[in-house]
């Protein structure tokens, strides 16, 4: 079945963070007063951050939109990046000032030196139905077990979509050394699932609605549910010297994107209106689809379960203390 116009936009804008979906995290839904700028003496009043076209993001520009950063006295530059790992060398050369990923490629990098990680704000966390793992129409597979032997794309390998998956799929009693996965584009998802290539695919949104709507596809499973519950995604992070050397700033940064979240929890418009600047998401469809939750404060035991299970599986040389690589909560 052929997609329609707002489905293949939907699939384009999903961009590299494979996940989203609904909006809020419990708080106050207006945005609190910060503290005037010039009572803070901020060390840098323009900063540039490295951000996806994805709507994990949609937080910052939420903060730039409602003139959150200006009334924090920053101006704020997005330098929109096709993927996190391309930032990381721009971060630790100080082109830009901070970054949004995933935190999984954070943590990988860190552990491998390749920079000092200061996570600045929590971003998105997984939210029902927001990630899910489908089957075609006239597909055998039917439940959870069925997965078993069967092969499903991720965006990119041993990341934040095999990583929660695996705790989910220990959860249903599947064995997830029977999965096989394969690294697949975003742009051929479709054509590879149609053809046979994958078995099943693991999608999030706005793909999610776009495969239930235009093709009748079925979920099997939910990967943000059970022990992956609110699994943390992507936040914001910088250096631990670009920190060291601009507190304050950091500290203005974090309560903008905090207050943003705040705002963002009851009002889904909010996120719509902007999602069309920065993603190939229309309008129609960002009225739509699920959105993640967007962190109004930032929680070390939630995200240090990132981390345990990373070392779990073996991709981290050594265990990570999350808490002690984030920024004091100056809002929230």
């Amino acid at each position: 079945m052929r997609l329609g116009r707002p489905a293949r936009a939907a699939i384009i804008g999903l961009a590299l963070t494979l996940g989203a979906a609904a909006c809020s995290t419990g708080g106050s839904p207006t945005a609190s007063a910060p503290p005037s700028a010039s009572a803070g003496g901020l060390e840098k009043t323009k900063i540039k951050v490295a951000t996806l076209p994805a709507i994990d993001s949609a937080a910052l520009y939420v903060a730039i939109d409602q003139k959150l950063f200006e009334k924090e006295g920053l101006e704020v530059t997005p330098q929109v990046v096709q993927a996190a790992p391309e930032a990381i060398p721009m971060l630790v050369k100080g082109e830009i000032d901070a970054m949004f990923g995933n935190y999984v490629s954070m943590f990988q990098a860190h552990d491998k030196q390749a920079l000092k990680l200061r996570i600045l704000a929590e971003g998105s966390r997984a939210a029902p139905d927001s990630l899910s793992i489908m089957a075609l129409p006239n597909s055998p597979i039917k439940t959870a077990k069925d997965l078993e032997g069967k092969t499903i794309n991720v965006n990119v390998l041993h990341n934040f979509q095999e990583l929660a998956l695996t705790q989910v799929l220990k959860a249903n009693n599947v064995d997830p050394s029977k999965i096989k996965y394969v690294q697949v584009t975003f742009q051929n998802i479709m054509p590879s699932w149609k053809g046979g290539q994958i078995d099943a695919a693991y999608l999030g949104e706005p793909m999610v609605t776009a495969a239930t709507s235009s093709m009748g596809a079925r979920k099997i499973l939910d990967p943000a549910s059970g022990p992956a519950a609110e699994f943390p995604i992507s936040g914001y992070v910088g250096t631990q010297e670009w920190y060291d050397k601009s507190p304050k700033t950091a500290a203005a940064f974090q309560r903008a994107i905090h207050n943003a979240a705040k705002l963002m929890e009851n009002n889904r418009e909010v996120v719509a209106k902007v999602l069309p600047n920065f993603t190939q998401i229309e309008a129609s469809t960002a009225a739509t689809v699920t959105f993640p939750y967007f962190s109004s404060s930032d929680n070390p035991v939630r995200l240090q379960r990132v981390a345990d299970w990373m070392l779990e599986a073996k991709w981290l040389s050594k265990a990570i203390d999350v808490k002690s690589l984030m920024s004091p909560t100056t809002s929230g």
